[in-house]
């Protein structure tokens, strides 16, 4: 998985959040997502869009950025795909140093936010500087190329339990899903991986991110885990087989369960050794 091809091209950091991060106590992540983008002269951009009330999802990290010490975080403020095309929406991105998208529905955010300029200059912005884009839940599963908008949590990978569309292209090969073992999300991201074993499927649990680099490295930080399904070495797929509601056999997936602080090489597809034992790539 060391082509060329399948390289991230990242600037800065992308901070995949699995849903339902401290906002009021510790606020852990939220923190971690400052520090990433500069500390006390971080310049915040909140992006909303994919919630369903996203004036109040705008006050809820407007007033938490505040009490971290950002004196005027931005709001991109648009409820539908005209008030982004028809706006000067990606001014909004001039001088900033870190993005934040919102929870909701990942349907939503992608379907105002695919093919505008501001989504353009994001992309353009993650590939060539050092700011850092940060999603939760449902912002961290439009980060995907090909992203989960539908599925349910099933005791066996099932052929239908998950409906796939594109994302906003954001992560290259990667599958996310988030809210991951507080749902019982297992068997859908075996199923999502299993549609094509050339994505690596990540799911995320809550108040947990997942911080990658463009060297490779993904580190895992949070109260919960990150549970990573690699289908790379997959020897038996029945998934094309079955009939839609059937459930399927599938040998040879890879699973890696890890906790705040272990690493993993999500371009060549391993665990890393702990920090305090060998000398790894610096994530700064």
């Amino acid at each position: 998985m060391n082509e060329s091809h399948d390289r991230e091209i990242i600037g800065g950091h992308l901070l995949v959040i699995g849903g339902a991060e401290d906002k009021y106590n510790e606020r852990r992540i939220l923190r971690k997502f400052l520090e990433l983008a500069g500390g006390d002269a971080a310049e915040v951009l909140i992006v909303p869009v994919a919630s369903d009330y996203p004036e109040f999802a705008a006050d809820v990290y407007t007033q938490a950025f505040r009490n971290l010490g950002v004196a005027n975080p931005r709001v991109l403020r648009a409820t539908s795909r005209q008030d982004v095309v028809g706006t000067a929406g990606a001014d909004l991105l001039d001088g900033v140093t870190g993005v934040f998208i919102s929870g909701g529905d990942q349907m939503r955010l992608v379907s105002i936010l695919g093919g505008t300029e501001f989504a353009a200059r994001l992309r353009k912005l993650v590939r060539e500087t050092p700011i850092v884009l940060a999603g939760t839940s449902a912002g961290a599963a439009g980060m995907s190329t090909s992203m989960i908008v539908r599925g349910e949590a099933l005791p066996h990978p099932q052929k239908n339990s998950v409906r796939l569309s594109p994302g906003l292209g954001f992560l290259k090969n990667i599958i996310i899903d988030q809210h991951f073992t507080e749902r019982g999300r297992i068997s859908r991201l075996i199923t999502a991986v299993s549609y094509n074993p050339y994505n690596l499927g990540i799911g995320v649990d809550e108040n947990t991110a997942i911080i990658l680099n463009g060297n490779g490295v993904l580190e895992v930080f949070g109260a919960g885990a990150a549970t990573i399904v690699d289908g790379s070495q997959i020897t038996y797929n029945g998934i094309a087989e079955v009939a839609d509601t059937e459930a399927f056999s599938v040998c040879g997936v890879q699973l890696h369960v890890l906790r705040d602080g272990l690493l993993y090489d999500y371009l060549d597809r391993h665990p890393l050794p702990l920090k305090n034992e060998f000398l790894l790539p610096d994530l700064g």
